[in-house]
């Protein structure tokens, strides 16, 4: 099985070269030899199963910064994602839990100040590269690292210390990982202004639509409306369109405002082959006018089949949102966690601000980072496991002025600290502007 998992590893590598979208922007940074080198020395030392190897290639793959390049196991692997039960964030030579799940022993607010023994800074530089989803302090994500430790020194907030073993928890999946959206209003006793907080956690179906509709006559009447999508990942845009009302001032098509959408997508051979392959399985359920169109489609991919970087240039179809009230103005809350259709929905937000017709600011911190690539191709590596890679990205990325690593900045930043822990300082930052 070790010279299995040595060849499962560089083809991730030999994929990732040749028909990852993102490879163009990310190979001057990027160097998988030592990662090789340590899968090579594990199997070498029979201390490498599917445990290990996973930890192995996620390391690995976090040091792209992209969320869209992910490893995949099926249900026969030994090896399934899982967590700690809680999550934290970095500040400064720190970790600290700002998030409590299945494993209760911890507390917001708590400080991790070993990890297996290592400092933040030990593990820094004895980690290969940067396996952290980013590089500036405030933006890194280390809960998968965390979740790879089998220990942590914490400091509680009474100012006690423990070290805690860490527990194991599988990861859950996305029906059962969604929840819904919730409302509050108030009336701000100083000012007299209803206020209205909307908080999303995804867009998978139309709980949104079916919250601001429950609750339309206050979201009319309210003169500033907040909009949390600090964590919104999953979902699709269309699902999302109820929020787009509480956007502009004036009546907006949204194909206008956007523009047609440029996309390079990367037909390498095997791209080719592989998409192909799911528009065949795509026409296998459609309709004959729907097995048409998909035939013109897979005629097209087999003409680029080869050809690399392809400009392809996708046209909306009209779409019109009407005017949010004369006196409401639309806060938008974002976080280095708001990514996917999260992040395209303070995309088109800091559009209508651009082009003069928005009604909405942007309050916190700058989004993850991943739009610019798209279009994803999974490819069996093995029967047990799968990589999950974009074939095509956005000109702006094409043009080498993408988002990756730096996210959509916000109009006002509110920098993470430990009190956020207990309060909740962006949302309060925004009720006060």
């Amino acid at each position: 099985m070790a010279q299995s998992y040595e060849l499962i590893s560089r083809a991730i590598v030999q994929i990732l070269e040749n028909d990852y979208a993102g490879w163009p922007e990310c190979a001057p940074k990027n160097n998988p030899q030592p990662w090789l080198d340590a899968i090579a020395a594990a199997a070498q030392a029979d201390q490498l199963d599917d445990t290990k190897f996973a930890g192995y290639v996620t390391a690995y793959l976090a040091t792209l910064h992209d969320p869209n390049v992910f490893f995949l196991a099926n249900d026969t692997a030994d090896w399934q994602p899982s967590t700690c039960g809680f999550s934290s964030r970095r500040f400064g030579d720190e970790l600290v839990v700002v998030r409590v799940g299945e494993d209760t022993r911890f507390t917001c607010g708590d400080v991790l100040m070993q990890l297996d023994g290592r400092t933040l800074f030990d593990h820094l530089e004895h980690e290969i590269d940067s396996p952290f989803d980013g590089c500036e302090p405030d933006r890194q994500l280390w809960d998968a690292v965390v979740a790879r430790c089998t220990e942590v020194l914490v400091r509680h907030a009474d100012g006690t210390r423990e070290l805690v073993q860490l527990a194991t928890f599988p990861e859950k999946g996305l029906v059962e990982s969604l929840r819904e959206p919730t409302f509050t209003t108030y009336t701000d006793t100083e000012t007299d202004e209803v206020v209205v907080v909307l908080t999303f956690h995804h867009f998978v179906d139309d709980s949104a639509q079916t919250l601001l509709q429950q609750h339309a006559a206050e979201v009319s009447q309210a003169t500033r409306v907040i909009v949390d999508v600090r964590d919104v990942s999953e979902g699709m845009l269309g699902n999302a369109y109820a929020l787009l009302t509480l956007f502009f001032n004036r009546e907006v098509n949204l194909r206008d405002l956007m523009g047609p959408t440029t996309v390079y997508t990367r037909y390498s051979e095997h791209n080719a082959r592989m998409r192909r392959a799911q528009l065949k399985r795509l026409a296998q359920t459609s309709d004959e006018a729907g097995k048409a169109s998909i035939q013109a489609e897979i005629d097209q991919v087999t003409s680029c089949a080869g050809k690399g970087f392809v400009k392809e240039v996708e046209y909306e179809e009209p779409l019109l949102f009407a005017a949010a009230p004369e006196n409401q103005y639309t806060f938008l809350l974002t976080d280095v966690y708001t990514s996917g259709v999260g992040e395209q929905v303070v995309a088109i937000a800091q559009q209508a601000r651009e082009q003069g017709c928005g009604k909405v600011s942007c309050v916190g911190r700058a989004t993850r980072g991943g739009s610019d690539y798209r279009n994803l191709i999974a490819v069996a590596l093995t029967e047990q496991f799968s990589l999950v890679y974009p074939m095509g990205k956005t000109a702006a990325a094409h043009e080498g002025c993408g988002i990756l690593e730096c996210g959509l900045a916000p109009d006002t930043l509110v920098p993470f600290t430990p009190q956020e822990c207990t309060q909740d300082l962006i949302c309060a930052q925004a009720k006060a502007l």
